[in-house]
């Protein structure tokens, strides 16, 4: 028959056994949590001064995203046998191209990349105005966190794509955040996306 059952603090589990008689994490564990809890917070935070002190890193960030997303898509998109095995992978790979590009030409500024910029200028005022949520962080955030979610939950396996989608979760909490940090400095920070005709 069962063995059997022990008491609290006898047998293996003995170190790490409540008075209850439930499992306890280890003291090692909780510190190595804390620890890594905390060079997280201090990595996030270093990451947004960094983005904080010049807006236009993050836009160049996401325009890199936009690129590495349209690359991977467009990869998909050559695939053309998968238009009959997985026709659902392929026509997502073709929004993945579509938004990625969608992106590069919202993040592109002036000081940036100038001769690129004036080529697509007057395709970015014209999304700016019939896709006006593209001009504010929060929209911008929303847009980039739809992307890496189509691209993490896509990919399947553990591969590019979920690299990318993590990445591009990341710049889009980023505008969120961005978005509701501060309301007093809200508007001074959306004034650098917005395209003036």
């Amino acid at each position: 028959g069962a063995a059997p059952p022990r008491a609290a603090g006898v047998g293996l589990a003995a170190p790490y056994a409540s008075a209850r008689g439930m499992p306890e994490q280890p003291q090692d564990v909780n510190d190595a949590a804390r620890a890594s809890w905390i060079v997280a917070k201090g990595i996030a935070k270093e990451f947004l001064d960094y983005v904080e002190e010049a807006p236009r890193r993050l836009s160049f960030l996401c325009f890199c995203g936009g690129i590495a997303l349209s690359l991977n898509g467009l990869l998909g998109v050559l695939n053309v046998f998968q238009v009959f095995n997985h026709a659902i992978y392929y026509v997502v790979n073709l929004y993945a191209v579509f938004f990625g590009l969608v992106t590069c030409i919202t993040e592109l500024h002036a000081d940036t990349s100038p001769d690129l910029h004036r080529t697509f200028f007057g395709v970015q005022k014209w999304m700016h105005e019939w896709a006006k949520g593209l001009t504010t962080l929060w929209g911008r955030g929303l847009f980039n966190i739809f992307q890496g979610a189509l691209a993490y939950v896509s990919s399947g396996d553990f591969g590019v794509g979920v690299l990318l989608g993590v990445y591009m979760l990341v710049m889009g909490a980023v505008y969120v955040y961005l978005h509701w940090r501060s309301p007093g400095t809200r508007a001074v920070q959306e004034d650098y996306i917005r395209v003036d005709g």
